[in-house]
Parts: C-alpha cells; sequence; structure tokens
C-alpha cells in the first residue's frame, strides 16, 4: 500500500509542475543575483528570506502617496531595517507598470564605505502583501511612464535569485 502512494505521487509530479500558473508578461525577467553578493550579504549579517522595511525613494521621504518611473533609486532603512543595516543605504533600479512598481536592488553604500558599494540581492514588497516579488500595488499617473503608489515605503526581500 505504501508503495501505491509513493508512485500515485511521483506520476502526479510532473503535471503539477506543467500546472504551474504561467509568469504574467508584466513581471521583469527572472535574473541572478550580483556576483559576490551572497558573501557580502552574509558578512552583513542577511541571508535569503530577511526582510528591511524602507523609504523606496529617499528622494520621496514624505508621508503619503509617492510617482515612480522606470529608474534608479536609493532606498532608506527605516526601523527595523536600520537595526539592520546601520547608516546604509540600498540601490538598486524599480522597473514600472500601470498597475506595479518592482524593485530590484543590487548594491548597498555602507557609512564607512563613503561612496563604496557592496553587492547586494533584494526585491521590492508591499508592505501590506506579499506574493512573490509582484511588487508594490499602483495605478496609473497622468505622467507618461510614471506610476503612483499609496505610499512610499515598502520592504526588500532579500534572496539568493530573482524571481
Amino acid at each position: 500500500m505504501a508503495m501505491a502512494a509513493v508512485g500515485l505521487t511521483a506520476c502526479r509530479h510532473p503535471q503539477a509542475v506543467a500546472d504551474a500558473p504561467e509568469r504574467p508578461k508584466w513581471m521583469p525577467p527572472e535574473g541572478a543575483c550580483p556576483k559576490g553578493s551572497l558573501v557580502q550579504m552574509e558578512r552583513l549579517g542577511l541571508k535569503p528570506g530577511d526582510k528591511v522595511p524602507v523609504i523606496v525613494d529617499a528622494i520621496q521621504d514624505h508621508p503619503g502617496p509617492a510617482r515612480y518611473n522606470y529608474s534608479f533609486v536609493i532606498a532608506l532603512p527605516r526601523e527595523d531595517g536600520e537595526k539592520m543595516l546601520p547608516g546604509a543605504r540600498i540601490g538598486g533600479r524599480l522597473y514600472v507598470t500601470k498597475h506595479r512598481v518592482f524593485g530590484r536592488y543590487d548594491r548597498v553604500f555602507l557609512p564607512e564605505s563613503g561612496a563604496m558599494s557592496v553587492p547586494f540581492c533584494g526585491i521590492l514588497l508591499d508592505a501590506r502583501w506579499d506574493r512573490d516579488g509582484e511588487g508594490l500595488i499602483a495605478y496609473p499617473s497622468p505622467m507618461k511612464g510614471f506610476s503612483v503608489v499609496q505610499d512610499n515605503t515598502g520592504v526588500i526581500l532579500v534572496v539568493d535569485r530573482y524571481p
């Protein structure tokens, strides 16, 4: 009987993979982390799965809605994030669609290093909901190429590969 159960499970596995939902076309492509990022993150005391609460873009460090476009940004760790990375700034790129803002962060600027940075690998999550790197819920802006989000905060999830 136990053998039959194992056989059935093995037979269903390929079907389960085939039934996985197709990646939405509006998501950025999957990608590898910057070379050396896992080693550097370990040195900083970070591991995949850690979450760093942030202000998504240092330029828009104000309460309330924020407007984002496809651009390089510097995220500011807040509260618990500041405890994890004291004085650090996290650099990355925002990818904008009409209904989502994605962030892929690839470097950390440490206070003791001046303008130098170390490799990092993280993605932007909405602090209110967390769905496999689907980014912040956004609304179209009247300005072409921009999207608006409810507030300027998010969470950077430390990853070992960009989903």
